[in-house]
């Protein structure tokens, strides 16, 4: 199976969840200081991607999709649910 541009994008949009899962793990299985840091730093690194995929979709002019939009809603849902826990 080659490797195009929308496979790519799709895993951009799709990479989120694997930040948040893990920084979900940091906040509440470890709940050191130093695991609440790493776990702020996986959650915004989890913007990443999704940045990256909403730059190559505007590049070539092209919607992001309902994955894109679930993508970021997410980031956003989840930010607030970590702050509020560790804010």
């Amino acid at each position: 199976m080659a490797l195009t541009r929308q496979t790519v994008v799709r895993n951009l949009w799709a990479s989120p969840a694997l930040f948040i899962t893990a920084a979900f793990i940091a906040f509440i299985l470890v709940r050191s200081d130093k695991a609440i840091s790493i776990g702020w730093l996986l959650y915004w690194a989890g913007w990443l991607p999704p940045l990256a995929a909403l730059v190559t979709c505007a590049a070539s002019k092209e919607k992001p999709g309902t994955g894109g939009i679930f993508a970021l809603c997410v980031l956003l849902i989840f930010g607030g649910v970590f702050w509020l826990n560790h804010g």
